[in-house]
């Protein structure tokens, strides 16, 4: 059977065969085996063009040891920078503690001028309260004594001198 139906098909054209296959494929949805030999894409006579597999593209960014050597640059200056940020910062905190220290002999005659006003005004305020009163040994009341002398002169503490007794 196979011999009866070559003859046929060499007589009749492919692409004759070609459509009667896709009809009959549209009518069944399905192709029965082709006894036509298959057609297949051939080479172009002396082959193709050798494809060179070789990458010819532009580098894109810089390479691996150029990133690190840029990222570890920038990190070494950072550092750099802040130790001597630092140094800079310290040297002007001493510089400013010096002069602290050069003027903190003025600032405390200041104070205690201050405090020896404040202690006048309240010795003052002081004695016109007290004016009159005696002790329990029937003595006159001293301003700025106290029933608690312990023999060492210390100020009294400074919210005693606030501008209410002034």
């Amino acid at each position: 059977r196979k011999n009866a139906v070559l003859p046929y098909l060499a007589a009749l054209p492919i692409e004759k065969c070609r459509r009667k296959q896709r009809r009959k494929l549209n009518k069944t949805m399905s192709l029965r085996p082709s006894t036509i030999p298959p057609i297949q894409d051939m080479p172009p006579p002396g082959g193709y063009k050798k494809v060179d597999m070789g990458r010819y593209l532009p580098d894109r960014g810089p390479k691996g040891w150029q990133l690190w050597l840029g990222a570890t640059t920038a990190i070494l200056y950072g550092y750099y920078q802040i130790g001597r940020t630092n140094k800079a910062r310290i040297q002007q905190k001493m510089q400013e503690r010096k002069v602290r220290y050069g003027l903190y002999p003025l600032m405390q005659a200041e104070a205690d001028r201050e405090y020896m006003e404040r202690e006048l005004v309240n010795l003052r305020r002081e004695a016109e309260v007290m004016r009159g009163v005696r002790d329990g040994s029937g003595k006159e009341w001293v301003p700025g004594s106290s029933q608690f002398f312990g023999g060492q002169w210390m100020p009294r503490k400074i919210g005693h001198f606030m501008p209410k007794y002034a």
